[in-house]
């Protein structure tokens, strides 16, 4: 897939956003839709239609900021988070619109600032936020106040993070980003703590621990392999995959003695084909083992559940235990309906739609008024509910409802009737604010941030989930 589409004097891009720049065959940097909708490619087109018209009914006067969604923008195979890319800027845009609609100042205006396909071209799109955050001590018309997005957990997002968060910093939001310490803190990594960086999603650490809590409950036995990832297929550290693997091997948080019990610990490195997952599914056979600890993306998942249907031992029942990120496995995949070859796989979801939906979730209506909105026609255009599965455009809405509430708030003085634009300091202080009855009212459920690491506090505990 070229995005380039020809010749344009805007250095090769169909934009007329001056901080867009052609890599590799690849439109990368800071875009305003509103420039030019044909930037992303065809895939794109629909949805930046849809913002553009949103951006420019925002832009008609003054009062209004700027929130920057930085992430890898690339659909299809070729894609960071293939097609899910796309899913992420709807949940935005719904975000935007949502925000818009109430009479609260300032505005919104949603641009996108994008790191490549693989998030790789990080430098060009932080470079391009920089230059145009509200850094000062107020804010202008359409500077950037706030960041959203931030990528997967991989080390490329950590990088533009501490980017971002060098002063004067620039507050972030994450929307899926789980790996444990990628947060204020900055325990991901030896880099010391990144100010500014909050997240809407639950940690894989929280989410191991809810399936931990809920082994003890069912007094689950048993033995379980341990395979993991070091990189991503580009070669660099997947924080992700690397943070359950910690969590799956933390004693403290309860999974470890089944690990201890099979003895069984495989390294997968993607670069190396699927050779490697088929050795691994024929190996567990010499052993009784009755689950698989899967510190691994989901793109791989398919191909490694296939295998297992298929290993010596396929009449042995096995459950593949694993991260958020397989909210995005395919439920009717037929290596899961096999009874010759039975296969469970567990998560705990970021946010899955039909548990949403329940009438047992008391933030049920939150969801709901998300859902009605996101399927409702916007600008002349409509997005398809089929897309809410992947639980991407929820998380990508409460990260930009976060930061634009927070936006919002910052720009009240010391007399309410006092408003002004304000900057990205101001927005950063209000971040962590989110507590106590200060929530985040986002399609998720209703959550606040903690006010020193800036990690989601639920005020209701994630729920793994068993499929099929």
């Amino acid at each position: 897939m070229n995005y380039t589409q020809g010749w344009w004097p805007w250095g090769g891009c169909e934009t007329q956003s001056e901080d867009v720049v052609a890599i590799e065959g690849e439109c990368v940097g800071l875009m305003d839709p509103a420039d030019g909708t044909m930037v992303l490619g065809k895939e794109y087109h629909q949805l930046l239609e849809v913002i553009a018209a949103e951006n420019r009914k925002v832009t008609e006067g003054t009062d209004y900021s700027t929130i920057a969604l930085l992430a890898p923008m690339g659909a299809g195979p070729r894609g960071l988070v293939g097609d899910r890319a796309l899913h992420q800027l709807e949940g935005a845009f719904i975000g935007q619109y949502r925000a818009n609609q109430s009479e609260t100042f300032p505005k919104i205006r949603l641009v996108l600032a994008n790191t490549g396909h693989d998030g790789s071209k990080w430098r060009t799109a932080v470079q391009a936020v920089r230059k145009n955050a509200a850094t000062g001590a107020t804010g202008s018309p359409g500077q950037i106040v706030a960041v959203t997005g931030m990528g997967p957990s991989q080390q490329e997002s950590i990088d533009a993070a501490r980017a971002l968060a060098k002063d004067p910093g620039i507050p972030m939001v994450a929307d899926f980003i789980t790996a444990a310490g990628f947060n204020t803190t900055g325990e991901i990594d030896d880099g010391g703590p990144i100010p500014g960086l909050t997240r809407t999603a639950v940690s894989t650490t929280a989410q191991l621990e809810a399936i931990a809590k809920e082994f003890k409950k069912k007094k689950v036995e048993g033995s379980a392999a341990l395979m993991w990832a070091d990189v991503t297929p580009q070669g660099t550290k997947d924080l992700y995959a690397l943070s359950l693997k910690d969590a799956f091997l933390d004693p403290e948080l309860g999974l470890k003695p089944y690990v201890d019990e099979s003895g069984l610990s495989f390294p997968f490195d993607p670069r190396g084909g699927p050779s490697l997952l088929r050795t691994i599914s024929d190996t567990i056979c010499g052993s009784k083992t009755d689950m698989i600890f899967y510190a691994g993306r989901q793109t791989f998942m398919p191909t490694f559940l296939k295998l297992l249907r298929n290993r010596p031992c396929r009449s042995t029942p096995i459950t593949v235990v694993t991260g958020d990120d397989a909210q995005n496995q395919d439920p009717e995949d037929p290596s899961l309906h096999d009874p010759d070859a039975p296969i469970k796989v567990m998560f705990v979801p970021l946010a899955d739609p039909k548990r949403l939906d329940h009438e047992d979730n008391q933030h049920r209506q939150l969801y709901q008024q998300f859902r009605n909105e996101f399927v409702a026609p916007h600008h002349g255009e409509t997005f398809s509910a089929a897309h809410l599965s992947s639980g991407l455009a929820i998380m990508a809405y409460d990260a930009v409802t976060a930061a634009a509430t927070a936006v919002q708030k910052a720009a009240i003085g010391a007399d309410p009737s006092q408003l002004s634009l304000p900057s990205t300091a101001a927005v950063r202080g209000q971040l962590y604010l989110f507590t106590g009855t200060n929530v985040i009212r986002g399609a998720s459920g209703a959550f606040t941030l903690d006010s020193k690491t800036g990690e989601r506090v639920n005020v209701t505990a994630p729920t793994p989930v068993t499929i099929p």
